[in-house]
């Protein structure tokens, strides 16, 4: 009787402060100036919706226009609607159980939150850990290597520096932004990449306002849904900020309708220029320019701008897209491989950024053609499977766990547990384990049917 009355009153635990209902799960609090006492903390909504939405502009915008010309303005749209929706679902999904896993420790991980790792470790096992493992450094070395194309492309193009060929204009763009990473600190990193950012929608801004006027509404009509599902793996590229997720959550203090906000607006704002991008240039394009065999859309579409910022605009554009990827990236896969060295008792940061650094580079340099390529496979074997298949799963054992021990300690349950127990539960996504088995199931069948399109090549 006592653990139904429980249950019955558990979506009534709210915590009052200053009259008003508080959501947050804990409070961030750092010591004042005079180191006198202690401030609460607390990060705010648009910061951290910007924080995702300067993750989410990257090297994937870049493709975007060569993976959708093929099938046109209107169904690509539709389906970058779509994966917009998907992965703002499995953010719900990793931010579910990022802050179950905080709760479990009360409220004390860093200042970065708990790591993607940790969680996939904690709720799927060692396997899933291994999986995520694999996953994560494959995407990563992909997208690296894409970026070491892309910025070499503009390096050796002859325009801003004479006499650089391609191989060592891959050795100087990752040479010099790896360095760069590398000498730097955490506050010039942040303050370079908003200022990347900017660059990037300011460039984007005025290629809209130069070539609107060349988008002819016929372009814009043409539609091929027959082959819409090429584009799900370089789409999903382009919507990569899950990494992000537990400095948000962290920083939001668990704040579940902040969190939703954050997640919803840091998504929609790069979903806005991405459709705005790809209108751009299919509608500025015709259907054959789009089908020639071997065509870059972006170079297209530079050819045929007669003003001259046209050229400097789209350049400013794409080596600020990959300049700000390539930096999180080499950012994200040293931790990660840095993290592997100190459980076999190696602690050396030149090992870390050699390892990170050096085989993306060197592969490049020996496959220079592969910039769609690395996209793709990062797309469907790399984004997919760690963002895409795995959250579903850690939710799915996550909740088991949960009922599991609620039905065993609901009746001696603390107050402030069934009220934390409470606001976990109110991110997760309508439909209860349907839900979570749709998302897993699409997953699933975009790695296999990539797969199998793989093999049987």
């Amino acid at each position: 009787m006592e653990r139904e009355e429980n249950a019955n009153k558990k979506s009534e635990l709210k915590t009052i402060e200053n009259g008003a209902v508080v959501t947050r799960l804990w409070s961030n609090v750092s010591k004042d100036a005079d180191g006198g006492g202690y401030a609460h903390e607390s990060g705010s909504v648009l910061g951290n919706a910007a924080l995702i939405a300067g993750t989410t502009v990257g090297a994937g915008v870049l493709a975007l226009p060569e993976i959708t010309g093929p099938t046109g303005f209107v169904a690509s749209s539709e389906m970058l609607v779509a994966m917009w929706a998907y992965f703002v679902a499995t953010g719900y999904c990793l931010a579910e159980v990022n802050l179950a896993t905080l709760c479990a420790l009360g409220g004390s991980g860093s200042k970065n939150g708990v790591s993607l790792f940790s969680v996939t470790r904690s709720t799927l096992g060692k396997g899933g850990a291994a999986i995520f493992s694999l996953a994560y450094v494959f995407m990563h070395e992909c997208l690296t290597v894409a970026c070491c194309l892309k910025g070499a492309e503009i390096l050796s193009s002859g325009k801003y520096i004479a006499d650089v060929g391609f191989n060592e204009a891959i050795v100087l763009f990752g040479g010099f932004i790896g360095l760069f990473v590398a000498l730097s600190s955490e506050k010039v990193l942040d303050f370079t990449n908003r200022l990347l950012v900017l660059f990037i929608v300011s460039a984007l801004i005025g290629l809209v306002s130069l070539c609107c006027g060349d988008v002819d509404v016929a372009n814009l009509q043409r539609s091929d849904f027959s082959v819409v599902g090429n584009t799900i793996p370089g789409i999903a590229v382009a919507f990569v900020y899950q990494s992000v997720l537990p400095s948000v959550v962290s920083s939001l203090e668990g704040d579940v309708p902040k969190i939703k906000k954050a997640t919803v607006l840091g998504t929609a704002v790069p979903l806005g220029m991405f459709l705005l991008w790809n209108a751009v240039v299919l509608g500025a394009l015709s259907g054959e320019d789009l089908m020639a065999p071997g065509v870059n859309p972006v170079d297209l579409l530079a050819s045929k701008i007669e003003n001259g910022y046209g050229t400097l605009l789209i350049d400013a554009f794409s080596f600020s897209a990959v300049a700000t990827s390539f930096i999180g990236f080499t950012i994200g896969l040293k931790t990660f491989i840095a993290d592997g060295l100190q459980s076999v008792n190696v602690k050396s940061e030149p090992i870390s950024y050699a390892l990170t650094l050096i085989p993306p580079l060197t592969f490049a340099i020996t496959y220079p053609d592969v910039f769609i390529s690395a996209i793709d496979n990062a797309g469907t074997f790399g984004v997919i499977i760690i963002f895409g298949l795995l959250p579903p799963m850690m939710v799915y054992n996550y909740r088991k766990s949960a009922r599991e021990e609620y039905e065993e300690t609901d009746a001696l349950a603390s107050t402030e547990r069934m009220r934390q127990k409470a606001l976990v539960d109110s991110i997760a996504l309508p439909g209860g384990d349907a839900t979570l088995f749709a998302i897993f199931a699409f997953s699933a069948y975009v790695i296999l049917q990539e797969t199998l399109e793989r093999i049987v090549v």
